[in-house]
């Protein structure tokens, strides 16, 4: 009886021992929780001051919108000067029938000639 009740104290220290150490185990993990709530809440501020910095530009929802403003504004860009290329190039036809009318061309004349004449060598 007697030693099962030495056993018993043994196995009674050693679980306070345990329950001892547990207890340092959970106040240094709580010292450590504290410090790394006061290093977020560091990152936190420094962050939130960035962005008051930056403005509201940088949310994505924002940068989004950018991006999609300059695509559209290219694309318009772009359309425009087709449009503009189309304009002129009907522009320069129609100055070469103004030309044409002013400065009568004897290419066909000449051509029609030419033909006219090998026509006849090869008769």
């Amino acid at each position: 009886a007697e030693e099962k009740l030495n056993t018993l104290r043994l196995n009674n220290d050693l679980l306070k021992k345990q329950l001892q150490e547990r207890n340092q185990e959970c106040a240094q993990l709580e010292m450590r929780i504290s410090s790394l709530h006061g290093q977020v809440s560091s990152c936190q501020a420094v962050k939130n001051s960035r962005d008051e910095a930056r403005g509201e530009e940088s949310s994505p929802a924002n940068i989004a919108a950018g991006k999609m403003k300059k695509v559209v504004g290219r694309r318009n860009m772009v359309d425009t000067a087709r449009a503009q290329a189309e304009e002129i190039d009907f522009l320069r036809q129609e100055l070469d029938k103004m030309r044409q009318r002013t400065f009568p061309s004897f290419v066909r004349a000449t051509r029609k000639r030419v033909a006219a004449n090998s026509e006849m060598e090869g008769i």
